[in-house]
């Protein structure tokens, strides 16, 4: 590695930051104002009150200091309330206790009650198809393809 060439500047670097400091360490006593003899001295009690006395007026109310309008009819569109949970039909509700209840049931015999009979056991896989089947023909038939699945 070859060492490092000298900057050009760097012989002036001295002098400039000389000036610098000289400059900056003068203190011009004529550009600060001479408080004339003949006034006292402000009291402390002035002084506090010039203080508050040159306070800025209240900044104008921000978007956090908004009151709505007392109007409750402003014409906007207010959609319905939703059906509460657990209104449907009552079929598509037992359909789907059936497809979902079915394989947990299946589990649960298979772990607590081995001696379930093969009877039970092909009747929960038939109520478990019947519920598949009806939900699956319960889907729509047909396919809009244009439609991007937005509702208004």
């Amino acid at each position: 590695m070859s060492p490092r060439a000298q900057d050009p500047n760097e012989s002036t670097d001295d002098a400039v930051w000389q000036d610098l400091v000289a400059r900056l360490e003068e203190t011009p006593s004529s550009e600060l104002p001479e408080r004339p003899s003949s006034d006292p001295a402000p009291s402390a009690e002035e002084r506090v009150r010039a203080i508050f006395e040159a306070q800025r007026t209240p900044t104008p109310a921000g978007p956090r200091d908004h009151t709505a309008p007392d109007d409750d009819d402003d014409g906007s569109f207010r959609p319905p309330e939703p059906p509460a949970l657990g209104v449907g039909d009552p079929l598509v509700v037992l359909a789907w206790v059936g497809a979902v209840g079915s394989p947990i049931a299946l589990v649960l015999i298979a772990m607590f009650w081995r001696s379930a009979s093969s009877t039970m056991m092909l009747g929960i896989v038939a109520v478990f198809i019947a519920s598949v089947t009806f939900l699956i023909f319960r889907l729509p038939k047909t396919r809009d393809y244009d439609d991007d699945g937005a509702e208004v």
